[in-house]
């Protein structure tokens, strides 16, 4: 086994008891023993890669772990990102947009990556950039058919832990996560008509030129719908459906010893519900091979320093395995700012690779059929590789509240306030904490945590002359700390996130 694989594996509990014998225990003792050593076993004889690739036992030469659908969606949410920051205003002073252009218009912009997708927009070129180029240029290079709404929170319901449009969807007061993301749609179709019609709006406290994602109490829509998507499609698509075990026919509990759909998948149903979720996860195949800084493109090695990289040195990045996306970048962020040494990017990636592992090498006689120590122990990579991808999320809700405290400091020493960092700032806190309640085994959705940090926090920061502006302070803090409760983070790495 891989000694650092080994060492992952003992600190997250897996392999507890390695190499331990029992004296004067129970039988249920003795069992558990037993068992935990068949575990340790099985999984020291795993033949675990470096890298997320794994051979077809059905078609000789080809790869088995594909997942362009999830590719195609991260690029959809990365470039309906781009067309909220720059895009629509670029629309008006181009002169495309004038004062005639209706809301109907600009919602068309938004919907046409979030309703229709590659229906729409397929055959155009993708506004995600990379140098050396990308390999696809096109969405429909990706994967064709692939929109944003068909895999939103509540409406790819089958798995769904809660009923997410009846009135289960907490921290908002939206009937449902579509409808909420309708309402931020409308909110920026709105702005960007009255910029087109001459309206230049400005924060009245600073004189700062807002932007069309930009509402006057509070919002950066731009970074809510961004982080809210990464956590209602991405983290509950991964968590709630393709990594879950609570449906039959669905994630864990779906067939590895035949090749999927018609015969000629070079993958079993399994596998590729595996796959799907690392899929989202967005981590490049050769993850471990990017330091923390290259992942979150801050820095590191020429060709690598911006979360990419050409491993096939064909003079192309293809985005089906030498990008990182979303949410694989921010556990490098956190892993850079901890200063006890949190590694949420080896964790994640260690238990994806071994649980996938565990699936290809499955069998008695090899035929893939998971014996139920086989399922168990990829049952627990499942829950290391969810755990560690959660906390690299929670503990970027923590540094996002660190800023927004920071801001609000600013604010009241009027030493360099600015609206457009706090608006920021708090966005992509709540946003991404939004998210956290669509993974069923969340700690943070244990008794009424989830709640009572949404309480806390709202639905707005408090602006500079807010009568409850110091209040809110002990309100951010009271919700970091329930953070740190419930993901049991070190007090040091919550101050310093």
């Amino acid at each position: 086994m891989n000694k650092k694989l080994l060492v992952s594996l003992i600190a997250a509990g897996t392999v507890a008891g390695l190499g331990l014998s029992g004296c004067g225990g129970s039988s249920s003792d003795s069992q558990t023993a037993a068992e935990t050593d068949s575990k340790a076993e099985l999984l020291a004889s795993l033949e675990v890669p470096d890298t997320y690739s794994f051979a077809s036992r059905f078609v000789s030469g080809a790869e088995s772990a594909q997942y362009p659908g999830q590719v195609a969606r991260q690029v959809l949410i990365s470039d309906l990102n781009t067309e909220i920051a720059s895009k629509l205003e670029q629309r008006i002073t181009g002169g495309e947009w004038n004062s005639s252009t209706s809301k109907d218009t600009v919602l068309a912009v938004l919907n046409s990556y979030f309703d229709e997708g590659t229906n729409a927009i397929g055959d155009n070129e993708i506004l995600l950039t990379t140098t050396p180029p990308t390999l696809q240029s096109t969405y429909n290079d990706i994967s064709t058919g692939k929109n944003l709404v068909g895999k939103f929170a509540g409406n790819d319901a089958v798995t769904d832990h809660k009923d997410w449009d009846g009135g289960d969807f907490k921290g908002w007061n939206a009937t449902s996560p579509e409808a909420l993301i309708r309402n931020w749609f409308d909110q920026i179709a709105e702005n960007t008509v009255a910029q087109a019609e001459g309206t230049q709006r400005a924060y009245a406290g600073t004189g700062e030129t807002l932007k069309v994602y930009h509402t006057q109490d509070g919002l950066d829509l731009k970074q809510m719908v961004q982080k809210f998507l990464l956590g209602a499609i991405t983290f509950s698509q991964a968590t709630d459906d393709y990594l879950d075990d609570a449906t039959d026919g669905k994630g864990l509990l779906t067939d590895n010893t035949q090749a999927d759909g018609d015969g000629s998948k070079p993958y079993t149903k399994l596998e590729h519900q595996f796959d799907e979720g690392f899929g989202y996860f967005g981590a490049a195949r050769n993850y471990l091979a990017y330091t923390d800084g290259e992942i979150a493109g801050k820095s590191g090695r020429d060709g690598w320093s911006d979360g990419y990289h050409d491993t096939d040195g064909d003079g192309q990045i293809d985005l089906n395995g030498e990008f990182n996306f979303g949410n694989s970048t921010n556990a490098a962020k956190r892993d850079l700012g901890s200063t006890t040494g949190t590694d949420f990017t080896r964790q994640a990636m260690d238990a994806f690779l071994t649980g996938r592992t565990i699936i290809a090498q499955a069998g008695d006689d090899g035929d893939g059929e998971l014996t139920s120590l086989e399922m168990e122990a990829l049952q627990e990579q499942r829950d290391i590789a969810v755990s560690a991808w959660e906390k690299a999320l929670a503990a970027t809700v923590v540094h996002y509240i660190n800023d927004t405290l920071s801001d609000m400091d600013k604010a009241e020493a009027n030493d360099g306030y600015s609206y457009v960092d706090h608006t920021k700032h708090w966005a992509e806190m709540k946003a991404f904490a939004l998210g956290l309640q669509f993974n069923p085994r969340s700690p943070l959705n244990e008794g009424t945590r989830f709640t009572d940090f949404h309480d806390l926090v709202g639905e707005r920061p408090a602006l500079p002359g807010d009568e409850g502006f110091a209040a809110y302070r002990d309100a951010l803090l009271a919700a970091r700390g329930l953070m740190q409760e419930a993901y049991d983070f070190s007090p040091e790495d919550v101050e310093n996130w």
